[in-house]
C-alpha cells in the first residue's frame, strides 16, 4: 500500500493516503475547558466541529507561527522561521470574556505550542490577583 508522511510538522512517521496524521498527531476529537462550562456545551457540539474544520481547511498554518516569521528579520521571536501546520482553532477573545463562538473574525488557527502557550497565558492573566 502507498503511504505518505504524516502532516504534522517535521514528523516522518508514514500514513495511509487517505490519512493527514498518524495516531500521535491525529487532532483530538473533544476539547475540555479548564475554565467554563458554557465554552465546553460549544466545543462539544457539532456546529463548533464544522466550523473548527471549515475555518483550519481555510487557515491550515498556525497565524502566531506566520507573525513570528515576519518578525524574524527584526530578532524578536525565538521561534522565528518555524511554521507549523494547525492542530487546532481557538477564541481570539475568549469564550468567558464573551467572545463570539462561531464568528470567524474571533478564530485563529494554532499549532500545538501556541494554542499551549495561549491557554497557559489566559489561565496566568485568569488567576492573577487584581487590586
Amino acid at each position: 500500500m502507498v503511504k505518505k508522511y504524516c502532516a504534522f510538522g517535521g514528523c516522518k512517521r508514514l500514513v495511509n493516503l487517505n490519512e493527514r496524521y498518524c495516531d500521535k498527531h491525529k487532532p483530538k476529537d473533544s476539547h475540555i475547558s479548564k475554565t467554563s462550562d458554557y465554552a465546553n456545551e460549544i466545543h462539544k457540539s457539532s456546529r463548533w466541529r464544522k466550523t473548527s474544520l471549515l475555518y483550519r481547511e481555510a487557515n491550515p498554518i498556525c497565524e502566531q507561527c506566520l507573525k513570528a516569521s515576519k518578525r524574524a528579520g527584526k530578532g524578536l521571536d525565538e521561534r522565528a522561521g518555524m511554521i507549523n501546520l494547525a492542530t487546532s482553532v481557538d477564541h481570539i477573545k475568549s469564550l468567558a470574556e464573551g467572545g463570539e463562538p462561531y464568528n470567524w473574525n474571533n478564530l485563529m488557527s494554532l499549532c500545538s505550542y501556541h494554542h499551549s502557550l495561549k491557554s497557559q497565558q489566559e489561565r496566568e492573566q485568569k488567576n492573577k490577583p487584581t487590586g
